[in-house]
């Protein structure tokens, strides 16, 4: 079995599963007045502390929450401008992750405020020069991703940052895609708002951070205790933030290493798939596009049965965004890039990652030859009966 997908990682990073199960073998709540609560809520502290380490921030700017999700939907519904007012404008990338995408028209209907899309370029990234000139006003919400993780393409999220910030607006940015492939940074020349996730980083589902720079106000997301400053109450997973931290702390270790092997999988995997099947097209192939994310779109097939067979052939891909994997409908970022819905319907996605080595590649292609061969015979079948 070889994993080719995000979504179907197949370890944790080194060190995770002994930190978690360091702290299962204490159960008590971090807020219990007591001293092994204490003991508890100094853990989580630390847990925190790492986090803010990884992507060079304080960690009284580190949020827990329980995904990545849940950051991105808290970060365009939540924050709030001086005097505690909603966003007048919010504008998005058509290629953000549906989290984004729908949490943005919740926000227009529920405020008030007036939705957008980013321009794009042919080449699928954000026209810089059109955000300048359609800047909408004052109070402007922004939310970018670094990293699109259907399709690797790179965005431009500094220069956004910049634009954003001379304006007076605020920006977030679902760095999850990004993770692994660079460094994140809170700082002066990044993003506002910042989801970090557990789970890409090769830590446990079920924990990821929602990065607040001072002075942002974000309103409460759940009411009751006073957990995370008062902000999201409710008892924190420590068990959860152990494994997360230790993954963050692994990879921003190993990210030198971790990007050559990209760099170096993305090469063999393109030049193969390129020789081999010619007729195949690779979305964002010659845009800014991170290495090891390979949109490949193979014609006249269904994207979920060449899934299917591969996988049973111990080979596992994605196809379409991570969290759409059950939908049989076309991808909304393959149709913002214009791609037609029979094409963009025969997309597979690899997202390689720390864990794959060049061995993989052999049995990727074996079993890819296998089953168009038996998608093509299906098709003749099916044309001819």
């Amino acid at each position: 079995m070889i994993h080719l997908h995000i979504d179907t990682m197949p370890f944790f990073r080194p060190g995770v599963r002994e930190a978690i199960e360091k702290e299962l073998e204490d159960p008590i709540v971090p807020t219990a007045r007591t001293r092994r609560g204490l003991s508890k809520a100094d853990r989580l502290d630390g847990y925190r502390e790492e986090v803010a380490r990884y992507a060079d921030c304080r960690p009284e700017e580190v949020i827990f929450v329980s995904s990545v999700t849940e950051a991105n939907v808290w970060g365009i519904r939540g924050v709030r401008f001086p005097g505690n007012n909603s966003p007048d404008h919010v504008l998005v990338s058509p290629l953000e992750h549906s989290s984004i995408l729908r949490s943005a028209e919740a926000l227009s209907r529920e405020t008030g405020a007036k939705m957008g899309l980013l321009t794009l370029t042919p080449q699928g990234t954000v026209d810089t020069d059109a955000l300048k000139r359609k800047w909408p006003g004052a109070r402007t919400l922004v939310s970018l991703q670094r990293v699109n993780p259907e399709t690797g393409l790179l965005q431009p999220l500094k220069e956004v940052a910049g634009i954003v910030r001379e304006r007076g607006g605020i920006l977030h940015s679902d760095s999850s895609a990004t993770q692994g492939w660079e460094s994140l940074s809170l700082q002066s020349d990044g993003p506002d708002l910042m989801s970090v996730s557990s789970a890409a980083a090769g830590g446990p589902a079920g924990i990821a951070a929602l990065l607040l720079r001072r002075g942002i106000r974000i309103n409460p997301w759940l009411m009751g205790g006073a957990q995370e400053d008062g902000r999201r109450a409710g008892s924190q997973p420590v068990f959860l933030a152990a494994g997360f931290a230790q993954a963050l702390r692994q990879e921003k270790e190993s990210l030198s290493t971790d990007r050559q092997r990209l760099e170096h999988l993305d090469h063999l995997f393109l030049s193969a798939i390129q020789k081999e099947h010619s007729d195949v097209k690779i979305v964002a192939l010659h845009a800014p596009r991170r290495p090891g994310i390979l949109n490949i779109l193979v014609p006249e097939v269904d994207g979920q049965a060449l899934l299917s067979l591969l996988d049973r052939d111990g080979v596992e891909v994605g196809t379409g965004a991570s969290c759409s994997s059950q939908s049989l409908t076309v991808s909304h970022v393959l149709t913002a890039l214009g791609y037609p819905a029979r094409q963009a319907q025969g997309s597979i996605v690899l997202s390689l990652g720390w864990w794959n080595r060049e061995t993989d590649l052999a049995l990727f292609q074996s079993a890819l030859n296998k089953a168009r061969g038996i998608l093509s015979r299906i098709n003749v079948t099916g044309a001819t009966a």
